[in-house]
């Protein structure tokens, strides 16, 4: 089989000639590349099953807002001050500089970053969801003609090498840049309004909420429909990382989250790609829903850090629900901080549990950052491990 064959047949639950090994995730090895191919080749050396990120559609603001950025001084801190104005009235946010983190070349509308350094938020849900849409500007003709020179080029290396192409997360790109933002839903919650109030009005004013999920959804559907459209990614992957229970009741995930998977996951279904959703932590009591939702493959499982991941629960109800797995080795906690022989073993137990019925795809989750001996030495201890379970011959 080509790599691709094994990816595709692995996300439809079908035999494949050995179960795969394709990092979600692989920032030490990408930081070193300067180019989809070189990042492609690279894992190809290492005996992996690299996937080649089709290229990041552009996020624009509406073309009647707009925005003014200015840096404060306040109490020995630097603030940074986010304006946007809108037809139906401003949004406004301060963030404080930690770390060195906002910059002025660098202070993004979407990022995990900002979540413990906001101060005043950009959106506030009871107030402001008018103004939210100004937010969401159709993909432009700009963007959309970058994101088609990129899936050429995207294109070329993924047919050279018979690799599967996804689309619709940020992620690596030819620059080596991490791209937050994509095809989403409450992580985008979070960084424009934190969590807390929408942990809380998702309880005790769920409609709200609902509206400002529906708004996000959306623009979700304007750029699968790009992604769709201009590249030939064989999946398209929403991130769902704050969509867990450590967030949602079951009941709100179910009247709020699961209706926008769905009507997304139908959209990618009638292109006749497969859908992939990013989770990682706290989701067995609403998996039932995410695979009712119409997922293809529930990307991140993670047996160390994730909350309630039981490896062989989520592994059976994923077989009845028709789903795939990608993930099982905790990246931060065994590859990067373990021993050989716990890596070692940790990849055994996740072939043997997750791969026993087929449709599983091994990797580190959510990543291997450390660019130290020891994530170095794990890395290949895992893909030993990896090619010794699935008989293949180095």
């Amino acid at each position: 089989m080509t790599s691709k064959q094994r990816m595709l047949a692995a996300i439809s639950r079908e035999d494949t000639d050995h179960i795969p090994c394709s990092f979600m995730l692989f920032f030490n090895l990408s930081k070193k590349c300067g180019t989809v191919r070189q990042f492609a080749e690279e894992q190809l050396k290492l005996g992996l099953d690299p996937y080649v990120h089709v290229g990041h559609l552009s996020h624009a603001l509406h073309r009647e807002a707009r925005q003014t950025v200015t840096v404060e001084q306040a109490d020995g801190e630097t603030i940074f001050h986010r304006r946007i104005d809108t037809p139906a009235g401003p949004l406004e946010t301060r963030v404080r500089q930690m770390e060195g983190w906002p910059r002025e070349d660098h202070f993004d509308l979407f990022d995990d970053w900002l979540v413990p350094r906001t101060t005043d938020v950009l959106v506030d849900p009871s107030r402001d969801l008018d103004r939210l849409p100004y937010l969401l500007g159709d993909p432009t003709d700009e963007a959309i003609t970058e994101l088609r020179e990129l899936a050429d080029r995207s294109r070329a290396v993924a047919d050279e090498h018979q690799l599967l192409q996804v689309g619709g997360w940020g992620s690596q790109s030819g620059q080596n840049v991490l791209g937050d933002g994509g095809v989403m839903g409450a992580d985008a919650m979070a960084w424009l309004s934190g969590y807390e109030q929408v942990m809380a009005m998702s309880i005790t004013d769920p409609p709200i909420i609902e509206r400002y999920a529906q708004i996000i959804h959306a623009w979700n559907l304007k750029q699968i429909e790009v992604y769709l459209e201009v590249t030939d990614c064989d999946v398209v992957v929403r991130r769902g990382w704050y969509e867990t229970t450590e967030f949602w009741t079951p009941e709100a995930y179910g009247r709020i989250i699961a209706p926008t998977i769905r009507a997304e996951a139908d959209l990618v279904h009638q292109a006749g790609r497969k859908y992939g959703y990013i989770v990682t932590s706290a989701f067995l009591p609403i998996l039932d829903q995410m695979l009712d939702a119409g997922v293809d493959v529930l990307i991140g499982l993670d047996p160390e850090e994730g909350k309630g991941t039981d490896l062989r629960a989520v592994q059976r109800m994923c077989a009845e629900g028709g789903a795939a797995l990608w993930g099982g080795v905790s990246g931060a906690v065994t590859v990067e901080q373990g021993t050989a022989e716990q890596t070692q073993q940790a990849t055994r137990d996740a072939l043997d549990i997750l791969g026993r019925d087929g449709g599983f795809i091994l990797s580190p989750v959510d990543n291997v950052r450390e660019d130290t001996d020891q994530a170095w030495a794990n890395t290949q201890h895992l893909i030993d491990a990896w090619q010794a379970h699935t008989g293949q011959s180095r």
